[in-house]
Order: C-alpha cells, then sequence, then structure tokens
C-alpha cells in the first residue's frame, strides 16, 4: 500500500509531464480496447465449432444426356434408385437425398413459422431424407430423431417439423411458455397446425455465420415423386472413417460411379465436402475480408505497440540523473527497478476505468442506434462478457507494452555508476 501511495505521490509531483502521457495512455487504451474486441470476435467466431461435421463427407455431382433407354422412370425416380445404391455400397456409412438443403451452398429455400400466430420468424427450410442429420453428424435426440420424424404430407405445408436449437431459443424468448410441444403454423396459414419433433443441436450455417434459424422436414419416396419430382435434387453420403483415403475419389469414380448409373443419369463428380466449404467462404467474400480486417488490426497493433514503447523508453531514459541519485542515497537497483515499473502500471491503472466507461458506452450506443459494422461486424451477441474480455486484452497488452518500454532503458540507467551519472548532470 505504501509503495502504491508513493507512486501516486510521485505522478502528482510530475502532473504536467505524467498529463500527457495519462492522455496518450487513455486515448490508446480506447483503440487498443476496439481492436482486441474486433480481432477476438472474429477469431472466436472462426474457431468455434460448427455444431456439425464435414469430415468423410462427399456430395455427388449428377448430369443428364445421352438416349434415355425408355425405362419410364422419372427424374425422381432416377434419383431415388442412386440413393438407394449408394446406401448399399460398404464404403458408405449413410447417405441422404435433400432440395435447396445443404449448408455451405448457394441453393435455399425459405419459409416462415408463427407460434401463436402473431410471433413469425423467417427460416431456412430443410427438405431431406432421414439420413440427412447423420451424414453431417448433427446434434440431436436420440429419443427423437430425424430419422424417425413423421413426413410432412406436403413441402409447403407439412404438418411435422423440428426447428433448430436457435429457432428454439428465438421462440422463447419471445413466447414465455413456448416448449418443443408448443404448435406452431406457417406465417399467415393459421389454419394447418404444424406439430413440432424435436430439436436438432445448436450450429452455425458456415465459420463465419451466425446460430442457423433452420426448419427440418423430412421428406420420403412418395414425397419426392409427388411434389419435388421436376426439382434438382443433392445427394450427400458419409463415407466410413477407416474406408476414407486421399485417392477414396478417384477410386469411387472408377469403381463406384458406374454401378450408380441409373439410365440417363451419370456421376459425373464426388467431391469432398471440404473443397464445397472452401469455395463458398471465398464465393460469400468472407475469406479477403477477414484477411484484410486482420491486415489492418496487426498493421494498428504493430503502431500503437511501438509508439507507447517509445514513450516510455524516452520517459526512462531522461530520469537516468534521477536514478543515479537514487542508487547514490542508498535505494537498491531493485527498488528503483520496482519503482519504475510500478509507476508505470499505476500510470495505466489510472486510465482504465474513464476508458472502460467511454468504451463500454461506444458498444451500447452502436448496439441500440448505430447498429454499424464498428462493433457488429461479427456474429458474436454484444454483452458485458464481450466487453470485459476485450477489457482485459487490451489492459494486458498495453501492460506489455509500457514493462516493455521501461525495462531495457531502467536496466541501463541502474547499472551505470552514480557518480558517472551526476558527473554528467
Amino acid at each position: 500500500m505504501k509503495f502504491i501511495v508513493h507512486n501516486l505521490h510521485m505522478i502528482q509531483a510530475r502532473l504536467r509531464s505524467n498529463g500527457w502521457v495519462l492522455a496518450e495512455l487513455f486515448l490508446v487504451f480506447i483503440v487498443m480496447w476496439f481492436l482486441c474486441d474486433s480481432l477476438g470476435c472474429l477469431k472466436y467466431t472462426y474457431y468455434r465449432p460448427l455444431g456439425y461435421n464435414i469430415d468423410n463427407v462427399y456430395q455427388l455431382s449428377m448430369i443428364t444426356g445421352g438416349e434415355s433407354q425408355d425405362t419410364g422412370m422419372t427424374k425422381a425416380d432416377k434419383y431415388i434408385s442412386i440413393l438407394q445404391k449408394l446406401e448399399r455400397e460398404p464404403s458408405v456409412e449413410v447417405a441422404a437425398l435433400s432440395y435447396w438443403s445443404l449448408p455451405m451452398s448457394g441453393n435455399n429455400s425459405y419459409n416462415s413459422l408463427a407460434a401463436q400466430d402473431t410471433i413469425g420468424c423467417e427460416m431456412r427450410l430443410i427438405n431431406a431424407t432421414g439420413g440427412y442429420t447423420r451424414v453431417f453428424r448433427m446434434q440431436e435426440d436420440a429419443k427423437r430423431p430425424f430419422a424417425a420424424m413423421p413426413v410432412g404430407s406436403d413441402v409447403s405445408s407439412g404438418n411435422y417439423v423440428m426447428l433448430s436449437e436457435s429457432a428454439v431459443l428465438f421462440f422463447r424468448k419471445r413466447v414465455p411458455d413456448f416448449s418443443l410441444d408448443t404448435p406452431l403454423s406457417w406465417y399467415g396459414d393459421s389454419a394447418n397446425v404444424v406439430t413440432q419433433c424435436g430439436m436438432i443441436g445448436g450450429f452455425r450455417s458456415y465459420r463465419y455465420g451466425a446460430d442457423a434459424k433452420w426448419i427440418f422436414r423430412r421428406i420420403d419416396e412418395n414425397v419426392i415423386r409427388t411434389e419435388l419430382q421436376d426439382y434438382r435434387a443433392q445427394i450427400v453420403f458419409r463415407v466410413k472413417e477407416k474406408m476414407d483415403s486421399p485417392d477414396y475419389r478417384s477410386k469411387f469414380l472408377k469403381e463406384i460411379a458406374p454401378h450408380l448409373d441409373t439410365d440417363d443419369m451419370f456421376i459425373a463428380d464426388v467431391a469432398p465436402y471440404t473443397e464445397q466449404q472452401k469455395q463458398f467462404e471465398v464465393m460469400q467474400g468472407d475469406v479477403d475480408k477477414v484477411n484484410t480486417q486482420t491486415v489492418v488490426v496487426a498493421f494498428l497493433l504493430v503502431n500503437v505497440f511501438l509508439g507507447l514503447i517509445g514513450t516510455f523508453w524516452f520517459r526512462t531514459r531522461r530520469r537516468r540523473n534521477e536514478i543515479a541519485l537514487r542508487l547514490a542515497m542508498g535505494s537498491t537497483k531493485k527498488q528503483v527497478f520496482s519503482l519504475l515499473m510500478g509507476e508505470g502500471l499505476l500510470l495505466l491503472t489510472l486510465v482504465t476505468l474513464p476508458a472502460m466507461i467511454v468504451c463500454y458506452n461506444v458498444g451500447i450506443a452502436e448496439l441500440t442506434m448505430g447498429r454499424t459494422e464498428l462493433i457488429t461486424t461479427w456474429p458474436v451477441e454484444w454483452s458485458f462478457l464481450r466487453f470485459l474480455l476485450g477489457t482485459v486484452g487490451a489492459w494486458l497488452l498495453m501492460a506489455l507494452m509500457v514493462i516493455v518500454g521501461i525495462w531495457f532503458p531502467a536496466q541501463q540507467a541502474i547499472n551505470i555508476q552514480p557518480a558517472e551519472a551526476l558527473h554528467e548532470e
């Protein structure tokens, strides 16, 4: 305590010179908080779990060409036949057929569900066969799996759905007594009751995306043949981990694909889903956006780092004579070094609270009024915890800069002979 009080007296005694340092630290802290918040949200968004798994997952590319064998098969029959053949392959763990429903793809279908006829939410509509959640290893209730869910009678007005966790949370925030047993309806069509059959665990549509609000509907051969026969389907499958390999793609096209060809529909390619992920992120422009922001943040960090270190380096070197005098008066090198280091960190601590107040109000103002990319660039919900983590990161980085800025010139100063320093004075 005496050490802190002594440092406060020293700061007060040099109020004019310390005032400029305090002003610089105050402004730099605000900038550092923004950089830490921005970079932290970016990295958190990128690295947090997707909620599903695309390793060992492949997607078929099918083409129609040549002369039909006049088998009387519809497009839907051909898709179903390929799916059934694929499911019988020894290397395939599970397969699924879907329409406009694959993650990280540009083909989407949307619809809106409502609770209590008025509170609605537009969500992506997933139309897929029962193996869909197992192909992507999505989290689901073992007692209420997607594969066991009843099939809706119609694509646009099906009576049975599963919601993603994010969609359930959306309704729970607005309907206090909402549960998985709460009846829903398609927005604007309250006559047809929609029954919930369970919930799919939380996930994101892609690595830079927010938690996804999806409606899951299971389709079967009857729905495919009667309602979706004219549309183009997508088929994905998961390969057994022990049977997957870097050359699986070429082996599949050579040995398995010919057996899947049906009538005039042929397998043109089979691509690892990780390729789909990379292509989608490039198409969205997120890769360039992230790289640009990372370079800008790194550039600003380096400039702030060098500027703050320079300030304390110059400040410490100017006090060589004071340091020599303290040593001549009986202070130990350790005491002098601790005094200088403590004064620098105390200056930083003094500006932390007012800077935090400014930073928090900037965050609140952006969240409630501005909603610009200053705060809401990345899908990380604004909260006090997010603010606190950014503050701690900013303080630690600035503390490191202060320590580096004091450490080296202080070491040089305390090793000088007191008589030599006083002679220079």
